[in-house]
């Protein structure tokens, strides 16, 4: 019924129904969202629904060229709100902006790696040194690049000690979550040492939805 509703109203309460349901399974639930929430003018609402996409594309694929579309857009909504709180607004904003850098920069390390592989690692380390760089990213992203980037050009030792590091940074974290299984095993053999197997799974490891790997939020703009 909100399809044909004028008012606003019920085109937010539609939205925040649909957002209950499976939508990360079905791109029509999303695009169902997305203009319930733009009739209705909900924009601050719009903004956290392109912002929680952002995150799925991280969580669930550490794409972050997608993740930083979807939080582009969330920017854009955010700036057009018209939120009773202006300070709360403001905070938002800034909180967004914050995200859409760090996750440029690691984007940028990516790019810069076909490249310049060293340039990229060197970005990568000032990414790591970044206070709140689990704002935008997740460290074991970065680490997990670096660490296949050292064990491909041969560099087992500086590719464990990077996985060490991570094991330190992330003590609850499974290293196979970020790096793939056999790199590790190849990483350890060259080194001497045994790879121990993990029983700690990761908070995403344990979620069972599938979500469709060829999704483009900006498709839904």
């Amino acid at each position: 019924f909100a399809g044909v509703s004028r008012q606003k109203e019920i085109y937010v309460m539609a939205a925040n129904y649909l957002q209950r349901l499976d939508w990360r399974k079905d791109p029509e639930i999303m695009k169902n969202i997305i203009t319930f929430y733009t009739k209705g003018k909900a924009l601050d609402s719009l903004s956290g629904f392109y912002d929680a996409c952002a995150q799925v594309e991280i969580d669930e694929y550490q794409n972050y060229e997608k993740a930083l579309g979807a939080l582009s857009e969330a920017l854009k909504c955010m700036n057009k709100a018209k939120m009773q709180d202006v300070s709360t607004q403001e905070a938002k904003i800034n909180f967004l902006k914050r995200r859409i850098s760090l996750l440029k920069k690691f984007v940028h390390a990516r790019r810069t790696y076909e490249d310049d592989a060293e340039e990229a690692m060197k970005q990568c380390l000032l990414l790591l040194d970044e206070a709140d760089i689990e704002t935008g990213i997740r460290s074991g992203d970065i680490y997990g690049f670096m660490i296949e980037h050292y064990a491909s050009a041969g560099d087992y030792q500086k590719a464990y000690n990077l996985a060490q590091e991570l094991k330190q940074r992330l003590p609850s974290a499974s290293l196979s979550y970020y790096v793939n299984t056999s790199v590790l095993e190849a990483i350890h053999r060259a080194v001497g040492e045994v790879l121990v197997p993990e029983v700690t799974a990761t908070p995403e490891e344990e979620i069972e939805e599938e979500i469709p790997e060829n999704l483009d939020f900006r498709d839904f703009i």
